[in-house]
Parts: C-alpha cells; structure tokens; sequence
C-alpha cells in the first residue's frame, strides 16, 4: 500500500466514523466504496438536510429571591402580588423589609438609605414616598438589599442600602408598553403611564411619564397617660396625591470605547389632608371625662424636583479597564401651609368660653445639590483595582412661619417665625481591591469622607459649623469549600448624616398642645457592622451578624406633665447594640411551585443619654415571612401568590414594639405570547397590619396603635409593544448620596 493510499484510506474511516457519529441515519446519504491496495479515489455526497432551524428563544424565569456574595436580590418581574403597585409597595412585600407609615426599615435593624439605579436618593418622609410612589413597580428589574456595601458605594446609611434598579432595555428598533391600575383601599387611586425606548445604530433614546392619582384614609390612636389624666387622641384624615412624573434620556456611542450620555428626571406632588383630631381627656382617679378638645384641620403640600446627569464611560482596553465620570445636578423645593382650628368642650358638651382659635403654619424649602463622581475599574492578572472620587455640594434654605387668626386676617407670630440655611460640602476618596486564590476571594476597601456643614438659624441668631474628616473601612472574604457550601465574612463602618427634613425647624401642629419640630444641631450617627454567612447550594443561606451603633439619633416626644404640652423632636441620644440570627430557603419542591421563606431571631440593646427617657432597653425579637408562587399551566401563563409574614414583639430605639402580621394574595394571567398582562391582587387580607409601639418619656407612658389603610384591592392591565430581543444597556449616574437626605 502506498503512503497516497494508506491517507486516504485514513481519511474515508474518519469521514465515515463522523458521520455516523453525528447521525446514524446520515449514513444512508453516503455512497458505499471500496478500498483497494493501490490510489483509491473516494466519492463522497452528503446531501442538505430538510430540516432549516428558526431563531430559537430560551427565556428562563429568574427566581424571586436570590443570595449573593454581599447583597441579596429580589427580582421583582417575577413578583405577582407586586404587579401594579408603585414602588414603595412593592419594597413592603419583600421578605425582611418593611414599609410602615411610608418609612423602609430592615427588620430587627432600622431604618435603611434608598437608591435607584446606584444613586442615593436625598429625599425623606413625604418626600421620599412620593418620589417612589411616582414610579410603577413594572419599571422595576430588581432590589437589592445591600447589608454591608463595598467602599465603592457612600458611607451614608447605618444598616446599609436598598438599590432600585430600574428596566432600561434599549432594544433594536422600537419598544415600550403602556399600563393601567386601579386600587380600592377606603377610598380609590387610579394609575396610568407608559414608557417608549429606540434604539439605532450609535443612538439609544428612553423616555416614561407615569400619573397616580387618589386618596387614602389612614387612623392614629395616641394614649399619653399622665400623672392626674389620660389624653386619648384620634387622629382620622383623608389624604390625597396627585403625583405627575416622568423621564427622557439618550446615550450616544462616541467610538467603539466611548459611550456618552445624558437623562432628565422631574416630578411634582400636590397633596392635600383633610384632618379630625379628637382628644378626649380623663381623670385618672375618677374615670370620668374632663374635657374634649377637637382640631379640624387641613394641609397643602406642593413639591417637586428635577434631576440632570451627564455621563462619560471610557473602556481603556480588552481587559475591562475603564473609567466612568457622571455630573449631577438635582434641584427640590416645596412649600407648606397647615390650616387648623381647635375648638375645647366641658364635661357636658358646652364650649368652653374663647376656646376657639384658628391657626396656619407654613414653611417653604429649597434644596440645590451639585456632584461630581469619577469610577476607574482596573482588572490585572492577579487581582483587581478600583478607586475614585467624589465631590458633592449642597444648599438647604427653609423659611418658615406661624399665624393666628384674628378678626378676619392671619397675624404672624414672630416667636415661632425662622429662616434657616444650612450648606454642607463633601470630598470623598476611596480605593478597593479584590484578590481570589483557589477557593478564597478577598476584597479590602477603604472610603475617607471630609465633610464641611454650616447651619444659620435667624431664630437662634447663631450658626452651628462642623468640619469632620471620617474614614469608612470595608472587608470582605469568601471561602468556598466546594460546590456546595460558601462562607463568608464581612465587616463595615458606616455613618447616618440627618435628613434634611430632620434639620428644619419648621413646626408641624397637631393642637394648641401637640407640635413636630426639627433640630438645625443634630448630629451624624456612626455604626460598625460585622456578618457571617453560609450558603448552601444556592437553596439554604444561614448567617449571624452584629451592629453596634452610637450617637444614634430618633424622634422623642418630649411631654411635660405640668403644661401638657407634648413636643416631637429629633435628639442624639442613642447607643445600640443589635445581634441577629437569620435563616433563609428557597425551593422549587415541584414545577408548579416556587418557595422563599425566611426566619429571623434578632436582640437588641439600646442605651439612652437623656435623662428624660429610660436608662435602657432590651428585647428579643422574633419575624416570619413566606412568598409562594404557583403556576396553573405548563406554559406558566396563568399564575398566582401568596405571601404572609409574621412579626413578633420587639425593641426600636426606646420603643417597645407590639406583634403584627401580614397576608397578600395576587393572580396573574399572560395573553398574547405574554405581551397582554392582567393582574390582581388583596393586600393586607385580614386587616392585621397595624403598627403598635409604647415609650416612656419623663416617667409619662405613650402608647401608640396606627393603622395606614393597607387593606386594599388592586387590578392591573399592562400591554407591551415592540422588538422583545433585548439588548440591555447599563450605567450608574452619580449624586449617589445625596437625594435621600432630602426634605
């Protein structure tokens, strides 16, 4: 045989034993030859198979809850019960959050600093609520709870930070969708926006405007049992929001590795209360009625903002390094007027003689806010490097004012009349460093923060000025011991700046008696922050943490038994101490049925400074939560939830908190290759979610029981239009920090 022959020989044996390999009936197409001892010439025809394969779309359903290495993840396109809620509702189904009187807190910690889209947003209260409230939970992609974040992120936040990622898919060609909800709590909202996204060769545009409209009718009961009476008072008011909101943004690729871009985000809220507060006042050692005092009242709040970001992201190489820039500019203002009357009645039902007054309260705010942020990410062989910079500047100007009414006109009273202008600059740094060998990754961070604040009160005719240098130091490590089990270790030092709303000293009356005030003088708070944690397989995440906190700072209401007069006030004068157990599963036991549950024990000390408050407080605490999803069909286009979570008796600063629980059940049905979408849900079922909560202030005990209108029934219809295959597109402005202390 010659070597020509001896190729080919090898060659047809290759070409044969492939083919059949790949396809046994494929063989049928190959022509049987013989192979002789001299050239041997081969004829092979494979014909074209019949069959042509089409696009094939594989879309897997991400799980509800999932657990990284430093934060864990809600996905909220796979929420039911969240579907055509706003925001802030939607953060209140998540298990371990919770949203209670428009305030978020981490269960068994407090509360938690809010961002979206990596942006700390600086608004607060009202403010805060109605920013979140403008946007619908279908703009929502995810939420990450971000217990210890890396030094990359602001220190700002004791117990860490909740990120708001948004939905921008910027697809080729057109895409958007359009949505509709209605909800009926006492009274009914109604809620409708759309968003629209092109995408065209080097150009991307994005735009949304969202509309929520209606009414809620929440109730608070206060007890105040002083030392001769006990003051009863209800408070039952009507609230209503008109809160118009809405986006335009472009990126624009510059050159292969430059990507430039620019967005606007504005908003306005117009609120207004309708109030009936009525104090009935008892004597405590006849049990018999002393005297009623009832205050009709009513509020008007008109706000908004608006936001600019200018972006620059530069990739340096083929490794991943880059360096990203964003400018920022956020303006919010508002203005104020309270109207309220207080009218005192006897023990028979008389007035009693000029008891009746009629007061207004008012106060406007103006709030500018300038950043600049620069990012540079440096992946290397060995380990990965990222540090950056941070400039923010900001101006706070409150003008505020009080008026009885006098004959027919409204006198200002100049004792309660203040002007109050706060700045405050800061200068950040930080460096990070990440380095994995075999089955351990470490990550070290460390963020110095120079702040510069200046607060002008004309009422105290005196400034306050502060300049602090703090540093902030962050570590992680990860060990996985196999491909099941991971442990990891973290550690972090954080600071709690005041929201503005916490620094004006406007005054917010509920009677002639009862007021809320800010304090131009309060100081930042500072905590440390330990956590270790297991996983396993994914399923099962075990960990146990530590928080200690002190200059701590909370609202007191200051009672004086004597005058009566009760004044709501925020003071420095918490040191915390909290230690947490927690456990959380998640299953798919069955195709039909996906399960998240979680358990926290958690114990928490508090340490008081004033002298009007306890020495001290402690208390064991205990919550429950469990979110299960169910699908009716195979394809998944018919499915449902339930959710419930149960919270026991606890501590929150100084206050003993009561148990309360918590039920919602959702249905969802997709049509239309799942571009149509229904969706109903019953939040708060049984009516159970009513936050309760006694202190003890001055040797005075207050109870408090608020229920906010949580009840409440939801129908949703969202349509979506367009090329469905998208290409996302993600960035991270800048004015990270600020936005949240607003108001």
């Amino acid at each position: 045989m010659t070597c020509k022959s001896g190729v080919l020989t090898a060659l047809v044996f290759f070409s044969l034993h492939a083919v059949h390999a790949q396809s046994p009936a494929r063989m049928q197409n190959v022509k049987d030859t013989s192979v002789m001892s001299r050239d041997t010439s081969v004829l092979k025809q494979l014909q074209k198979p019949a069959l042509n394969l089409k696009e094939v779309k594989i879309r897997k359903a991400k799980p509800l809850i999932e657990k990284k290495t430093d934060r864990i993840v809600f996905n909220a396109e796979s929420s039911i019960a969240g579907t055509g809620a706003d925001v802030l509702e939607l953060i209140g189904k998540i298990p371990g959050l919770r949203v209670v009187n428009d305030m978020i807190s981490i269960v068994g910690k407090g509360s938690v600093n809010v961002m979206v889209n990596d942006r700390l947003v600086q608004l607060s209260g009202d403010d805060l609520a109605s920013y979140l409230k403008s946007i619908p939970s279908d703009q929502v992609s995810k939420v990450e709870i971000i217990a210890n974040p890396p030094a990359k992120y602001d220190a700002q936040g004791n117990n860490g930070l909740l990120n708001i990622v948004l939905k921008k898919a910027v697809n080729d060609g057109l895409q958007g969708s359009v949505n509709f909800d209605y909800s009926l709590a006492s009274y009914s909202t109604v809620a409708a926006g759309g968003n629209l996204n092109y995408r065209k060769d080097k150009l991307s545009l994005y735009t949304n405007f969202n509309l929520r409209k209606g009414y809620i009718a929440p109730k608070e009961l206060t007890d105040v049992f002083y030392p001769g009476q006990t003051w009863s008072s209800l408070n039952q008011y009507r609230n209503f929001r008109t809160v118009p909101s809405g986006q335009l943004g472009l990126d624009y690729q510059l050159s292969k590795n430059t990507l430039v871009g620019a967005s606007y985000n504005g908003g306005n809220t117009r609120f207004h209360s309708d109030e009936n507060i009525r104090t009935t006042i008892m004597n405590s050692k006849f049990q018999k009625l002393d005297s009623t005092l009832v205050s009709d009242a009513n509020a008007k709040i008109r706000s908004g903002f608006n936001a600019v970001n200018l972006f620059l992201k530069r990739v340096i190489d083929t490794s991943g390094k880059q360096v990203l820039i964003n400018a920022d500019w956020f303006k919010y203002h508002d203005d104020k007027e309270r109207f309220f009357n207080n009218n005192t009645y006897l023990n028979d039902g008389s007035l009693a003689d000029d008891s009746f007054a009629q007061y207004l309260s008012a106060s406007q705010q103006h709030i500018d806010l300038y950043t600049l942020k620069a990012d540079a990410d440096l992946p290397y062989r060995f380990f990965r490097l990222s540090f950056g910079t941070k400039f923010s500047f900001i101006r706070n100007n409150s003008d505020v004012s009080f008026y009885k009414r006098l004959m027919e006109e409204y006198v200002s009273n100049q004792d309660q009349a203040n002007v109050f202008d706060y700045t405050e600059n800061t200068q950040a740094l930080y460096i990070n460093v990440n380095k994995t060998v075999k089955k351990w990754a470490l990550q070290l961070g460390l963020r110095a923060e120079y702040t510069q604040t200046k607060g002008l009160s004309s009422d105290e005719d005196q400034t306050d000025r502060n300049w602090y240098l703090q540093l902030f130091p962050t570590a992680f490590l990860t060990y996985r011991l196999n491909e099941l089990n991971t442990f990891a270790l973290s550690y972090d030092r954080r600071i709690n700046r005041p929201m503005y709303k916490k620094l004006n000293p406007f005054r917010w009356y509920s009677n002639q008696y009862a007021y809320a005030e800010g304090n131009p003088f309060l100081k930042p708070s500072y905590s440390n922050n330990l956590e270790l944690s297991h996983t396993y397989a994914a399923v099962l995440t075990s960990s146990v943490s530590f928080g200690y906190t002190n200059s701590g700072y909370s609202d007191v209401n200051f009672t004086d038994g004597q005058s009566n007069i009760q004044v709501l006030k925020p003071v420095n004068f918490v040191t915390g101490y909290n230690y947490q157990f927690s456990n959380s599963i998640s299953l798919n036991p069955v195709a039909w049925l996906q399960s998240n549950s979680q358990l926290n024990l958690f114990y928490n000390l508090s340490n008081s400074s004033l002298t009007e408050t306890s020495a001290s407080l402690k208390g064991i605490g205990a919550y429950f939560s469990t979110s299960n999803q169910f699908y009716f069909n195979q394809d998944k286009m018919l499915s449902g939830e339930i959710g419930f979570w149960y919270q026991s008796g606890g501590i929150d600063g100084l206050q003993k908190l009561e148990s309360q629980y918590n039920l919602d059940v959702g249905l969802r049905k997709l049509v239309l290759n799942k571009q149509l979408q229904f969706a109903a849900g019953l939040t708060d079922v049984l009516k159970s979610n009513k936050y309760r909560y006694t202190s003890l202030v001055n040797q005075i005990e207050q109870s408090y029981t608020n229920y906010y209108d949580s009840r409440k029934l939801r129908i949703s219809i969202r349509y979506n239009f367009g090329n469905d295959r998208a290409k996302a597109t993600a960035r991270k402005p800048g004015n990270d920090e600020e936005i949240r202390r607003n108001n």
